[in-house]
This record gives structure tokens, C-alpha cells and sequence, in this order.
């Protein structure tokens, strides 16, 4: 009975850590989709904390901001007020980050001296710790590159961002489920077909890579290249697609490609979903299994909907942060099917 409570403390401490993870990915869509994330051009990690409390402090910051590319060349005339939105859009999405920290390391230190944790577990922790800690650096390599020279933060470096999130969260979601599989007392069934599991494990890499499309995507504003569907313009491959020399440059800064090869992506997702929908249907299966493959298969239809929506609304941000969230969520369910799955015991 012990051991279940201890399981159950572990269960719901990751449960809170993997919601804090999913808005916190949801914070930073609306970040990026406002134009927020460099509207603080300091990093301070202790100092940071407070936000602005006197008119003084907000004068200061202000005058901070009007140094650097962004305003200068983009936001020249915004007012007080107006800094103080981009402000708080930014200040929300950097104590978020404190706050994942703070919730996830306090507890494992705790469970650690009380020695809760199993053991097989808690290197997984230190990763994800690591991870939570590299991520943060990275928040700030991201916002340096739009301090420099051009009002824009490097799209390489916003998808690194974008994805390390994705999997600090997958990682967190894996981990839970096994945790809740343990306390369960849920018992290994084993198969040697392995083909299934190679199929959903491809699903979900795929589902990565496209999420890392999707930050190029969002880097380069190509979402507002061609905002027609399934063509773009006229074509389904358009001429500018290989316009940079030398021509492997266009899947990395070319706007047009990036946001082509994005499509791509989110198609390819589509076909092997139902895929994989289709193995499922015709293995010998509980009902379970093929119930999530159902609803996997459901929510990427709706996924590529709310992609076609966010192209044809010209990155409407209502609906392009629909479309951020979904991909996780997209993800989340593919982890969770994943862990449902048979598998061969090592």
C-alpha cells in the first residue's frame, strides 16, 4: 500500500508537470503569433522575477527596448501601453519557464531524499532536468539572435526552441504513463511482432519533424507566402521554389519551400496515420488499442484542417495557435497509443 501512495505522488507530480509543459508550448505560440518574445532584451534569471511596479520601472524598460532593432525599424511608433502588452506576453512565457523548473526540481530533490523515486527511473528525471535547464538557454540563444541586426529571431533557433519543448513534453508523457502502468500492476504482454510499434514510432518522429517544419514556417513568416490550398497560386509546386543558389538553400531559407515542404510533411503525417490506422483495424487487437488509433486518426484530420484554416485566414492567430496546440496534442496521442501498444520484453 505504501508503494502505490509513493507511485500516486510521482503520478500526479508528473501529471501537473506535463500540463504546466503543454501551456507553456501554447504561452509561446502567442508569444511568437503577437510578436512579444523581444520585448525583453535582458536576461536575468533571479533578477527577472519581479515584473514592473513603478511607472519609473516601465519608463526604464522602454527606453531599453527603443535601443534595439525592433523598434527601431519596425515598432517606432508604438506607445507605452502598447510596449507594456508585448511586455507581458514575454514576462507570462519567461516565468512559466521558472515556474516548470521550480515544480519539477523541488519535487524530485523531495522524492529523492525520501527515496520514493524507483530506481530505473530516476536517471530519466536528471535528462528531463537537464533538458528544462538546456531549454532555457536556448529561450535566450533564440531571443539574442533578434537583438543583433534584424527585428527577427533566427528561425533555426526558434524551431530548435519549439522543438526541445515538444520533447521535454513527450518525454514527461512517456514517463507517466509508465508510472501509472507500474501502480497499476499492469502486467507486459509479449508479441514478437514488432511492426506496429516500429509504425508508431515512425509516426511519431515524423510528427516531430513536421513540428520543426512548423517553426521554420513561423521563423520565416512563410505562412504568408501562398495562402491558397491545395494549390500555391496556380501550382502545386510553385516556380519561386528553387529561386537561392545553391539549391539546397531553399529548403532552409526560402520562404516559399519551407512553407512547401511543410505541407509535405503535414500530408505525409495524414497517409501514415492511416496507415497505421489500417494495421490496427486488421490485427487481432483489443478494443482499447483501436479505440485511440480512432481518435489518433480523428484529431489529424483535424490538425490538417486547422493547417488549411491558418493558411487561408492569412495565420488568422486564433486559429494558428489551434493549430500549434493540436500538433501536441497530435503528439500526445500518438505517445499514449505508442505506450498501449504490445512490446517484446528486453
Amino acid at each position: 500500500m505504501k508503494n502505490i501512495n509513493n507511485l500516486n505522488y510521482i503520478y500526479w507530480w508528473l501529471v501537473i508537470c506535463c500540463s504546466l509543459v503543454f501551456i507553456m508550448v501554447f504561452i509561446g505560440g502567442l508569444t511568437r503569433l503577437t510578436e512579444s518574445g523581444l520585448s525583453i532584451v535582458e536576461w536575468n534569471i533571479f533578477k527577472g522575477i519581479l515584473p514592473p511596479l513603478k511607472d519609473t520601472d516601465w519608463i526604464d524598460l522602454f527606453e531599453k527596448y527603443k535601443k534595439y532593432p525592433e523598434f527601431l525599424l519596425v515598432n517606432k511608433n508604438i506607445n507605452l501601453d502598447q510596449f507594456k502588452f508585448i511586455f507581458w506576453m514575454e514576462y507570462i512565457h519567461r516565468i512559466w519557464g521558472r515556474l516548470i523548473f521550480l515544480v519539477f526540481f523541488i519535487p524530485l530533490i523531495t522524492f529523492l531524499i525520501k527515496k520514493l523515486i524507483p530506481k530505473k527511473f530516476i536517471k530519466h528525471f536528471f535528462i528531463i532536468l537537464s533538458l528544462i535547464i538546456l531549454q532555457g538557454f536556448f529561450g535566450w540563444y533564440m531571443v539574442k539572435s533578434g537583438l543583433i541586426n534584424k527585428p527577427d529571431v533566427s528561425h533555426y533557433r526558434l524551431s530548435l526552441h519549439l522543438v526541445t519543448a515538444f520533447i521535454i513534453y513527450g518525454y514527461l508523457l512517456f514517463i507517466t504513463f509508465c508510472i501509472y502502468d507500474l501502480k497499476k500492476n499492469r502486467k507486459k504482454i509479449f508479441t514478437k511482432n514488432k511492426n506496429l510499434r516500429f509504425v508508431n514510432l515512425i509516426l511519431i518522429c515524423l510528427i516531430v519533424v513536421t513540428v520543426f517544419s512548423g517553426g521554420m514556417v513561423a521563423g520565416l513568416d512563410a505562412g504568408l507566402t501562398y495562402n491558397t490550398f491545395p494549390f500555391m497560386g496556380e501550382k502545386l509546386i510553385p516556380i519561386d521554389i528553387w529561386y537561392l543558389e545553391p539549391k539546397f538553400l531553399n529548403f532552409f531559407e526560402n520562404p516559399v519551400t519551407v512553407q512547401f515542404d511543410h505541407r509535405v510533411l503535414g500530408v505525409t503525417t495524414l497517409f501514415l496515420t492511416i496507415i497505421f490506422w489500417i494495421c490496427i483495424m486488421l490485427n487481432d487487437l483489443s478494443l482499447d488499442i483501436k479505440k485511440k488509433a480512432t481518435i489518433l486518426l480523428i484529431v489529424v484530420f483535424i490538425q490538417i484542417i486547422f493547417g488549411i484554416a491558418t493558411l487561408l485566414s492569412y495565420v488568422s492567430i486564433p486559429i494558428a495557435i489551434m493549430h500549434q496546440s493540436g500538433a501536441l496534442i497530435l503528439f500526445s496521442i500518438s505517445i499514449w497509443t505508442l505506450k498501449s501498444l504490445p512490446f517484446v520484453s528486453k
